[in-house]
């Protein structure tokens, strides 16, 4: 390595959603010519990086985001996400030993307890996953509970087709029939069980359903669900529905083992409180004692409950090692992601280290931001030039929202004046920081921009895409070079290597420098 970039300062730019895509007419990227992105693709080392799929911890074919690409750029590691580890579990029988189902298990044998296993019921894999509704029922049938076992399920026809729930019922069923163990007890939209708005009275609805029973009575599943279409309602918004067992409705009750398997906290919160929080006062509670309350994962941490599949900490990110090595930081972000570049960034613990300076500047107040493609793009470059003059930082993270916020409008052309407001800012830092001796990493964190209509047809595309990232090292030693292809949790490694900081074994990553730099 030059011995002239050892010990370097640092900022990396993380360009929030600016993925990297071949030229066409919904590519926003390529539609705004930047040319200051251009000019150092064309000057600098430079690669592209996989932020999508397993590189980054989640499922083939699934999109990247920003929470998931800060916590693997933090991490200098892949990071596996909740639906991978969850059925990399299932798949290798450790799912079927889990201590805290082993836990409910012997709760339930002790008071003579019914089981109920509640959640988000489809194959959408955003907030839960029907198998492992099937892989929780097999692991009680495996062991002959005789307690008797209730399916509550909040259908989807949001992360799924608006009525796919009929296909989703009829596989848990079969296995219910083929294993004479089982029950599904009530049926009951998301919209109603998951909501994360504050609409109380829809919590209640599932509350109540829950634990009173309270909803319209069918002898079946089938005639739930077909009631409910012929009403117009679609998964997402199915009203209430109980179905009956021997005569009887199955509600929660004092001593019962509650099995809570969404493994997104966001949506499963409400209701969640409304079971364990002993200061709840949004609607009146069922009195109940002595229940085993185990979510899928941690919903909040002053929550009493157990935890099925425990948060994998990252112990080692690149903010502490940089702490612990004497070094001052700054995190530097607008409102939309300032929790990814110091939440996520240092590995999804709300840790502030020593040395460690923290900047959020407002997003705009506007309904959607194609109204102002430049959010606070500004602002966030005049505060950072003027922290970038004290030239007392070592190392500088900064996103620029831009380019995800608006690309989720599906506006083309507030799209493209989003990269052209980036562009601009990037080049005013990269010429400041590189004056000062210091080194510029220019990556992104997964795609979205360079996508705003889908290839091939003439549909608005406002999600995120599964395109890689440009990645570019910036110093005036260096000249263009084509790096090695990588992924997000590469460039932790790069860091330290350009800082002569030793990675840690804990980093799986690799430093994308070559050899002869």
């Amino acid at each position: 390595m030059n011995e002239g970039l050892l010990s370097q300062k640092v900022m990396l730019i993380i360009m929030d959603g600016l993925g990297a895509a071949p030229v066409d007419k919904g590519n926003a990227v390529t539609l705004a010519r930047p040319e200051n992105l251009i000019r150092y693709w064309d000057s600098y080392p430079h690669t592209y990086l996989q932020a999508s799929g397993p590189a980054v911890g989640l499922p083939e074919g699934i999109y990247g985001n920003s929470e998931v690409g800060h916590l693997n750029i933090g991490a200098g590691k892949v990071i596996l996400q909740n639906l991978p580890k969850i059925n990399r579990a299932i798949e290798t029988g450790a799912y079927y030993s889990n201590t805290t189902l082993l836990s409910a298990l012997q709760h339930a044998q002790t008071n003579g307890s019914n089981i109920h296993i509640i959640g988000c019921f489809s194959d959408g894999g955003v907030h839960s996953h029907i198998d492992h509704f099937l892989a929780t029922h097999k692991f009680f049938v495996q062991r002959a509970v005789k307690n008797p076992i209730y399916f509550h399920c909040f259908t989807d026809g949001r992360d799924s087709p608006p009525k796919e729930a009929r296909r989703f019922f009829q596989i848990l069923n079969k296995q219910i029939n083929d294993t004479g163990f089982g029950h599904i007890a009530s049926i009951i939209g998301r919209a109603y069980a998951m909501d994360r708005n504050n609409n109380w009275d829809r919590t209640k609805l599932a509350y109540d359903l829950l634990t009173l029973g309270k909803g319209e009575l069918f002898n079946n599943w089938e005639d739930a669900l077909n009631n409910s279409y012929l009403k117009g309602f679609t998964d997402e918004y199915i009203k209430p529905s109980i179905i009956k067992k021997d005569q009887n409705v199955p509600v929660i009750t004092s001593n019962d083992v509650i099995l809570f398997l969404n493994y997104r906290a966001d949506r499963a919160l409400q209701l969640t409180e409304a079971f364990l929080s002993e200061r709840f006062d949004s609607f009146q509670t069922k009195a109940l004692q002595n229940i085993f309350f185990a979510s899928m994962v941690s919903y909040r941490k002053d929550y009493p409950n157990h935890v099925i599949m425990p948060k994998e900490y990252v112990n080692l990110s690149l903010g502490r090692i940089i702490s612990e090595n004497g070094m001052r930081q700054l995190r530097i972000a607008e409102s939309e992601k300032f929790p990814h570049v110091t939440y996520f960034f240092n590995g999804g613990l709300s840790i502030k280290y020593s040395g460690e300076d923290r900047i959020e500047v407002p997003s705009p107040n506007v309904p959607t931001y194609d109204r102002k493609p430049e959010m606070s793009a500004m602002e966030i470059l005049t505060i950072l030039k003027q922290r970038l003059n004290l030239n007392i930082y070592d190392f500088v993270v900064l996103n620029l929202a831009n380019t995800d916020m608006v690309g989720h409008t599906g506006n083309l052309q507030a799209c493209i004046r989003s990269v052209q407001v980036v562009d601009h800012v990037v080049d005013q830092l990269v010429k400041q920081f590189t004056s000062l001796g210091g080194t510029v990493i220019l990556t992104a964190d997964h795609g979205n921009v360079e996508e705003v209509i889908k290839v091939g047809t003439n549909d608005i595309d406002t999600e995120h895409s599964l395109n890689p990232v440009p990645f570019m090292i910036i110093n005036s030693s260096l000249k263009k070079d084509n790096l090695p292809y990588g992924q997000l949790s590469d460039i932790a490694p790069t860091i330290l290597d350009l800082m002569n900081i030793r990675k840690p074994d804990e980093m799986m990553g690799r430093s994308l420098l070559p050899a002869n730099l």
